[in-house]
């Protein structure tokens, strides 16, 4: 049986040239097989991110670390804080609201400035399916919106998702946004230099990876440590719990 220690490095070798969005994918499923790729990219993405979250702390600790710049004077800034300090954004996905107009289970209704909108959540696969257009980035946002909103209409008339209005598409963002608040998590930030407050976006797909990589080289690191030292195989090695693995390290070292 495969160790979530060696589904993981597969996921890392395999796909150093995949979408952040994919790899995010298989790392979820390597750690929870009964669940495939194809599942989780029908997941919110708020879900998906929760879960990637949960992953993280599992994995590599409850701490997270995030440096920008200040946007008014290029001062670098750090930023520590914790799982759980944004774990209050991963909430369940909150019922449709109920409407004269019954709408599909998961389905949500918007009416702004004469629009009425139906909806679902954002999901991977309606990323993925965007990436994996041959479309000019101008036109993926549109392409974006025709994959979640399944009816738009405007006094009675079907308009095309895609040519929304700039205030109608800003409306639904934030109706998005609150109904999946744990898809978009923001860190409040203040440069020492200059007193600047700012928002950073913090975003668990790229951090998680950025982690995995780390990971994956300590890992092979140990494995070949080890193998020199012991003959192990590589796969006795990753069987071995991590902190059994470390202590013969230190062994190795002593």
């Amino acid at each position: 049986m495969t160790s979530t220690a060696e589904a993981l490095l597969q996921v890392w070798e395999q796909n150093q040239r995949t979408h952040p969005v994919r790899r995010a994918l298989l790392a979820l499923q390597a750690v929870e097989p009964e669940t495939d790729s194809v599942e989780w990219s029908q997941q919110p993405l708020g879900a998906r991110d929760a879960a990637l979250l949960t992953l993280q702390e599992r994995l590599f600790g409850s701490e997270l670390q995030t440096t920008t710049a200040c946007p008014q004077c290029g001062e670098r800034l750090e930023s520590d804080f914790s799982v759980q300090d944004i774990a209050g954004a991963v909430a369940p996905t909150p019922t449709p609201t109920p409407t004269p107009t019954p709408t599909p289970p998961g389905s949500f209704r918007l009416e702004h400035a004469g629009y009425e909108l139906e909806f679902r959540l954002p999901s991977s696969e309606d990323v993925l399916r965007v990436v994996d257009s041959d479309l000019p980035e101008p036109a993926r946002a549109a392409e974006l919106l025709r994959g979640f909103v399944s009816s738009a209409r405007k006094a009675d008339a079907a308009i095309d998702p895609g040519v929304l209005p700039a205030d109608v598409i800003e409306r639904l963002s934030a109706e998005v946004a609150r109904r999946d608040p744990a898809s978009e998590t923001n860190i409040a930030l203040q440069c020492p230099a200059c007193g600047t407050g700012c928002q950073l976006r913090f975003d668990i797909v790229s951090y998680f990876w950025s982690e995995l990589d780390d990971w994956a080289q300590r890992t092979l690191a140990d494995v070949h440590a080890l193998a020199c030292a012991y003959g192990w195989t590589e796969q006795a090695i990753l069987g071995l719990s991590p902190a059994r693995r470390r202590l013969y390290l230190d062994m190795v070292g002593a």
